[in-house]
């Protein structure tokens, strides 16, 4: 139950939102409203103005524009994972979509949402790294482009200013010959889960895992040895143990320990690679 009162606000436009976010110093925005209800419910944000983004027009398409991929910050998951562009083009986006939660948060949680909230344990921030991603973040009378491996600076902590928006996300491309994989650790159905591991494989060019739930932000490993020879057991190994290595700010909390958590990076992480390089030999990718 939200005990607080607060001003509500539900523009239709863009530029009417952004000028409410210039205004209120202490405006909270709600998207699909799957981490700030809750949070609000449980008296851990009291809000003096919500700004509801859901009657925004055009801000929830996806579209192709060369060789990227445009998505809208209100795109829900559902969206994401079956949208036929980025089933075609950035496939391993729409995996990690569906694993999301459950029914009801897939079809009310937004991709623009879950970017800002920027909890360690979401399913999108190592996908967005390995992916090459960039955000385009709006304010009143400017809008920059930032890249996500600039943008998660800390725990639900990220490069956006307190009256801008997160309105777009760009993917560039991937070929027809790359492989990807998403793999998550949880501990039932729907919860968040604890590690997750999401890979990429186009041979001869690029090999990467990134690595969610694990520190403060989303950990990338660009892994080349993939490709020295034929990838036998002892380079899964080393793959796994650089996974460890770089998994060095492992929180601790009631699912784990540091030290399961980075346990949990070096196996992740060789099982996505695998199930990538598999996918890569199988010419199934799509």
């Amino acid at each position: 139950m939200i005990g607080t009162e607060f001003e509500f606000f539900a523009p239709r436009a863009l530029d009417e939102a952004l000028d409410l976010l210039a205004r209120h110093d202490d405006a909270k925005v709600l998207a699909g409203g799957m981490s700030l209800v809750p949070v609000m419910s449980l008296g851990l944000a009291h809000p003096a103005v919500v700004v509801s983004l859901n009657h925004l027009a055009d801000l929830d398409t996806v579209s192709e524009e060369g060789d990227t991929i445009r998505i809208g910050a209100l795109a829900r998951h559902k969206q994401v994972g079956s949208h036929p562009l980025i089933l075609r083009h950035v496939p391993l986006l729409a995996q990690a979509a569906r694993s999301i939660g459950d029914v009801q948060i897939r079809n009310r949680g937004t991709l623009g949402g879950s970017l800002a909230h920027a909890d360690p344990a979401a399913d999108y921030p190592a996908v967005m790294l390995v992916l090459d991603a960039r955000l385009r973040l709006a304010r009143q009378g400017n809008e920059r482009v930032v890249p996500a491996r600039e943008f998660f600076l800390d725990v639900m902590t990220t490069d956006l200013a307190p009256d801008e928006l997160v309105v777009e996300v760009q993917l560039p491309k991937l070929a027809p010959a790359v492989g990807v994989a998403h793999e998550r650790l949880r501990r039932v159905e729907g919860a968040f889960p604890i590690v997750t591991a999401s890979a990429l494989v186009e041979p001869g060019r690029r090999a990467a895992v990134g690595m969610g739930g694990i520190g403060p932000t989303p950990v990338l490993l660009e892994v080349p040895e993939l490709f020295e020879g034929d990838p036998g057991d002892a380079v899964f190994e080393a793959i796994g143990q650089r996974a460890y290595d770089a998994a060095e700010s492992a929180m601790e909390d009631l699912n784990g320990s540091a030290r399961y958590r980075r346990e949990m990076a070096r196996h992740y992480s060789q099982r996505a690679l695998r199930q990538a390089l598999a996918r890569t030999r199988e010419g199934a990718t799509r």
